[in-house]
């Protein structure tokens, strides 16, 4: 006797699930193991700390980002903060 499509998609659909909960529990255990190892070594965790200052330093003295955040250069007289420098 034949099985449906429908039923077989089901037990397909249902397989699947049970096999993601059995891996995801896994593979989070092991990203949280390998992220403790790293974090566990001083010397990474400073360079990690060296590198976000130096990525946010960078950012900062973009005058893109300048732009957005304190708003666009003004003139002398515009009451803006950001007169143009020259």
């Amino acid at each position: 006797m034949a099985r449906s499509t429908s039923t077989r998609s089901l037990l397909e659909v249902a397989l699947g699930f049970l096999g993601a909960l059995l891996v995801v529990p896994l593979l989070f255990k092991t990203v949280k193991g390998l992220l403790k190892a790293v974090f566990k070594m001083g010397t990474t965790r400073t360079l990690l700390g060296e590198v976000a200052l130096a990525g946010l330093t960078a950012l900062l003295t973009r005058e893109d980002v300048l732009d957005k955040l304190f708003g666009r250069k003004g003139r002398t007289g515009d009451g803006l903060l950001k007169p143009p420098v020259d």
